[in-house]
Order: structure tokens, then sequence, then C-alpha cells
């Protein structure tokens, strides 16, 4: 596995910080999907829950993935809001409530292994290291690390590789 630390200034757009720009175009290759795009997110099909977005897609994340069919993609890019407060302030609360909290984002993470094919990649963009999981067939290849300075979080970004059945 390769773990990576570097500093980088922050920005509201995580696809436009340098070294996760870098990683992208390192890693990215064939199809690509990303369910809560945002602003300039390199994958091909992207949906965004704001209308007047660029996105191919305006559904709410979960309903996003739900909607694609299996073992589709060669990737997926997972950047949902990295808190429960930035979430709840984009998201109307949907599934029980559970929109933007742990149980929602688990949901997501189920789809996202179902239609990931193996062998294909989910990189993960967050304030922890959880990633999809080995629970659901991805096994860790890359940690990068992006520190924003003393009054930032880290951008922590996850690489992980659909396995097919028991990981080696």
């Amino acid at each position: 596995m390769i773990i990576n630390r570097v500093w980088a200034m922050p920005n509201k757009w995580t696809f436009l910080v340098i070294p996760i720009k870098e990683l992208l175009v390192r890693q990215i290759d064939g199809l690509w999907c990303d369910p809560f795009a945002g602003e300039h997110s390199p994958a091909e099909i992207r949906n965004d829950i704001r209308p007047e977005s660029n996105a191919t897609y305006h559904l709410d994340g979960l309903d996003f993935l739900k909607s694609q069919d299996g073992n589709k993609y060669d990737g997926v890019l997972f950047d949902p809001p990295y808190s429960v407060e930035q979430a709840l302030r984009k998201y109307v609360p949907k599934f029980n409530g559970t929109a933007g909290r742990a149980e929602y984002w688990a949901r997501c993470k189920d789809e996202i292994q179902r239609i990931v094919k193996p062998g294909g990649k989910a990189i993960c963009f967050g304030w922890d290291s959880t990633g999809i999981g080995l629970t659901r067939f991805f096994e860790l290849i890359e940690v990068l690390l992006v520190c924003h300075g003393a009054c930032h979080n880290d951008t922590i970004v996850t690489v992980e590789v659909k396995r097919q059945g028991k990981l080696v």
C-alpha cells in the first residue's frame, strides 16, 4: 500500500486541489461515475442534487446509485459532504431521516460495491480513511493525506480495488 502526505491549499471543490487532481489523473481509466459530483468532477457520469450544476443527473446520491446497473463502472468517485451538518444543509433528510448520516453513507457504499466491476476502483474523500471497506471486497491500495494547515481538517483520500470473492 502507498501512503503519501502532502500540503496543499484547501478548495471548496475537492478536484481542484493539485495533489488530488494529480492522483485522479493517475488512477482514473475507463467509465467512472460520481454520485456527489459538485463541480469539476473528472467522472464521465456525474450526479449532483443541484439542478443548476453541470451534471448528467440531478438526484439524491443514494437514489442515483440505486438507479445504476450492477458491475457497470470501472470506478466511482465518492466525495459526499464530509460532515453531517454539511449534508443536512444540502440534502433534505430522506431514507427515514438518515440522509447525510453514517447509515446513509453505508447504504451508498453498499450500492458502490454493487455497481463497480471486479477489478474496478473506488476513490473516497473525507475526514477518515474508512473507504468502501474489506467487508464489501474493496482492498485499500493507496492513501493520500492532504494537509491544509492548522485551521483546516486534512482531506483523506483512499484508493481501493474491488476484489472478487475472497481477498488475498
